[in-house]
């Protein structure tokens, strides 16, 4: 008897302790939805961009929306859109809803550009990794040029006749009065080669921003290029409207 009320006992115990941990799990469980649901909402307008367009991507502008195109221009940024919602800002395929890239915005920002390029093997399952850019009128007024190295190159040279030496990410906006012919060169082994000639041209109130890739050979020395024209927000048409994707 003493046997089976010891092991009676240890059983009501178990079950107790069970009880507790189930109940833990579940106060686990609704304490991460609580924070989840008290996740900051940012609004942000954002543009995107892809050295090569990128097909069959999609977005949602507030959280429960119906998905939405991510449409890619060749030689331009994208029509401006507005997200609402928290971050990370999430896009995925179209065809599956499997996220393939994420944003974060930083709280302060409120005009961005999302620069997509291809993701390292094994990046937490990512397809691209997006670089956010701050495309605010403060950032970038008009009659400016401003380049984005992303080359892997040690670049310098003229704007006009400005000399500059350029460094890695985003440098400074140049002013420039109407046109601007660029010329870069990097220096291998004490000589220097020539790694990007270009012009632009800005139309009233317009402004541009040079991207440079990594050359398209390894060794080589010729950057590859975007130059990106635009109106700065506020004065560029209105935002692209919702589009719902058809099954």
């Amino acid at each position: 008897m003493d046997d089976a009320g010891g092991s009676l006992r240890r059983a009501r115990r178990c079950r107790v302790a069970f009880a507790g941990a189930v109940a833990l799990v579940f106060a686990w469980a609704a304490t991460a939805r609580a924070q989840t649901a008290a996740a900051p909402t940012q609004t942000v307008r954002f543009s995107v961009f892809s050295a090569k367009p990128i097909e069959d991507l999609a977005w949602v502008a507030r959280p429960g929306g119906v998905l939405q195109k991510l449409v890619f221009q060749p030689t331009a940024r994208s029509a401006r859109a507005e997200y609402r919602g928290p971050m990370p800002l999430r896009f995925v395929d179209a065809a599956t809803a499997a996220v393939v890239a994420e944003a974060t915005i930083p709280a302060g920002l409120r005009e961005v550009l999302l620069l997509f390029t291809p993701a390292a093997p094994g990046q937490n399952g990512l397809r691209y990794q997006v670089a956010v850019l701050e495309d605010s009128t403060s950032r970038q007024a008009p009659g400016t040029l401003a380049i984005l190295n992303l080359s892997g190159l040690a670049l310098d040279g003229v704007i006009n006749t400005q000399k500059m030496a350029l460094k890695a990410g985003l440098n400074p906006p140049v002013p420039v009065v109407r046109t601007a012919k660029i010329t870069l060169s990097t220096t291998v082994k004490g000589r220097s080669y020539q790694s990007f000639a270009g012009s632009v041209t800005l139309g009233r109130s317009e402004r541009a921003l040079l991207v440079l890739f990594p050359p398209f050979y390894e060794g080589a020395k010729e950057v590859q290029s975007r130059m990106l024209v635009d109106l700065p927000p506020g004065s560029a048409p209105p935002l692209i409207g919702p589009k719902r994707i058809e099954k």
